[in-house]
């Protein structure tokens, strides 16, 4: 193994590890600082590897909507729409329900 894969797997390691000490955070009702204290953790880099975890999340969702192809037969009513949201409920609309809300959705957007 070369010197820079080492490297970069260590470098990809202490990324995980702090990946996980912020979700356990996240999960936790407890203050940043408290859970630091609790973990023997630098308050400091505790809260630069929150920061910098957060903005690569950010950069990766750059596109708040996503592509879709419309058919041209709108008559087969077998339409169905079905959105993710963060918290992970997810929103079905099937037939012409999903049709209706497609269509007030473009006219917003015009």
């Amino acid at each position: 193994m070369t010197k820079a894969t080492k490297e970069k797997n260590a470098a990809v390691a202490k990324r995980a590890g702090w990946m996980k000490q912020v979700g356990e955070w996240e999960r936790s009702s407890q203050t940043q600082r408290a859970f630091c204290a609790e973990r023997g953790l630098s308050f400091a880099s505790f809260q630069w590897w929150r920061g910098r975890l957060a903005r690569s999340d950010a950069a990766k969702v750059k596109v708040p909507f996503l592509p879709i192809a419309l058919g041209a037969d709108r008559s087969a009513g077998g339409a169905v729409i079905e959105i993710e949201l963060r918290s992970r409920t997810r929103v079905r609309l099937e037939g012409e329900a999903a049709l209706r809300a497609v269509d007030r959705l473009v006219a917003r957007i015009r």
